[in-house]
């Protein structure tokens, strides 16, 4: 079995097939991944388009990335959608 994507648990979350118990023990055998993938966002400029991106620095492959940072991303991503224009 592969990991799931964060979108995924989402769906499943919601639509009552998993709760925050078995979300939890996905995410600590570590089937759950941590990044949203996707589309690509730009603002538009005067002299063309400018691609917002978050970056955590000195997050490696070696460490997971906190639930506040995985809920930042969430959050950045929502604003993304409502503020952006989608390539």
């Amino acid at each position: 079995m592969g990991r799931l994507t964060i979108k995924e648990v989402s769906d499943l979350t919601k639509a009552g097939v998993l709760d925050t118990k078995a979300v939890e023990e996905l995410e600590k055998k570590n089937l759950v991944g941590t990044r949203n993938r996707g589309a690509k966002y730009y603002l538009k400029n005067g002299s063309g388009k400018v691609y917002p991106q978050l970056y955590f620095k000195g997050l490696g492959k070696k460490t997971k990335p906190s639930k506040d940072m995985v809920t930042l991303r969430q959050e950045f991503n929502t604003l993304l959608e409502k503020f952006a224009n989608k390539e």
